[in-house]
């Protein structure tokens, strides 16, 4: 288990493009990468792909757009876009800029610049879907909700999230992969973990088989989770990160294609 209580200080507001890395191969993960930039107003990240991850990325605040051949989807905090393998992407930010959360599964640092031109006639594959901020339910247990249930391709990564009310609770498991869960805003604590805390923007990383109970002290408690695999094993049915099956019905966020 890897505890990193709160990545605030190392982020500052300073005007900036800025970027650190929550977790990674050389930090200790299996199975997927992470990373938290902070984006200046109007920055943009041009079409590029990475050729041998499936990858999301959150906008935890601010706003801008998310860009692919051809078309630009708005997007704004809290939400989240994923991208097939290989699917040429990019990413600018609003006039307030943006503090996003990157997550590749297999980590793939290679970046392939991409012609406009040259992908024009790639069909669309961003998905994009919204985050809500208010808990579902005031009682003292809440789920994980999938995002993305229906996607099509490879499914090396499986990203979820869960709002909890004050003193609201919620059980994070790996299961047979590794889970990453963040704190996008409130503050928790690892009532199986010592009552370590994760105030906003803290991230723990869980093991294969690893499991911890996550008690919300500072709500509403927007919780991130995303579950990765090695890339050999066969992707199951959308699951959430307890190891249950993902329910679409919920209802409370829209999946939308671009």
């Amino acid at each position: 288990m890897k505890i990193l209580e709160s990545l605030h200080d190392r982020l500052p507001e300073t005007g900036k493009l800025q970027r650190i890395v929550i977790v990674s191969p050389e930090t200790g993960a299996r199975y997927l990468s992470a990373v938290l930039v902070r984006i200046p107003a109007g920055h943009e990240f041009p079409l590029h792909t990475h050729p041998l991850s499936e990858d999301c990325f959150f906008a935890l605040s601010g706003s801008g757009e998310a860009i692919e051949p051809g078309a630009s989807i708005s997007i704004s905090a809290p939400s989240c876009v994923w991208i097939p393998v290989g699917h040429p992407h990019g990413l600018r930010a609003g006039p307030a800029g943006m503090l996003e959360l990157g997550v590749q599964a297999p980590p793939d640092p290679t970046a392939v610049a991409c012609d406009p031109h040259a992908a024009a006639a790639t069909p669309p594959g961003l998905l994009t879907q919204a985050l809500s901020a208010s808990p579902g339910s005031t009682g003292p247990s809440a789920e994980w909700i999938p995002l993305f249930p229906r996607r099509p391709g490879l499914r090396y990564l499986d990203p979820c999230y869960a709002t909890l009310s004050t003193s609201g609770r919620l059980v994070a498991e790996a299961g047979e992969g590794e889970l990453l869960v963040i704190a996008a805003q409130g503050a928790v604590n690892l009532t199986s973990a010592g009552d370590r805390r994760l105030s906003a923007l803290g991230a723990l990383l869980l093991n294969p088989g690893a499991a911890v109970t996550l008690h919300a002290v500072e709500g509403p408690a927007l919780l991130i989770g995303i579950s990765a695999r090695a890339p050999s094993s066969k992707p199951p049915p959308a699951t959430e990160p307890n190891g249950q099956p993902g329910s679409p019905g919920s209802g409370r966020a829209a999946e939308r294609r671009r």
